[in-house]
């Protein structure tokens, strides 16, 4: 015999994505964006501190076209 007990469950659900490079809010549904997360390390200045952010495509293409090697497409 199984017996449950019903509890309150809090989850997190996304409800809206804003690129952090323009500003715009981007779609959940029909576009898609970048996201990066970063904890740094020990030994960096910025030890410990963990980063994350979201570009949409533009923004995105804005910031790889100015890197001096190019990501390899595959």
């Amino acid at each position: 015999m199984r017996e449950y007990q019903t509890g309150v469950r809090e989850e997190r659900v996304l409800s809206k994505v804003v690129c952090n490079g323009c500003g715009r809010e981007i779609p959940l549904r029909g576009a898609d964006y970048f996201h990066a997360e970063k904890t740094w390390g020990y030994f960096s200045e910025q030890d410990g501190r963990q980063d994350a952010f979201d570009l949409c495509e533009e923004c995105y293409r804005k910031m790889t076209e100015g890197f001096r090697i190019k990501i390899e497409e595959k």
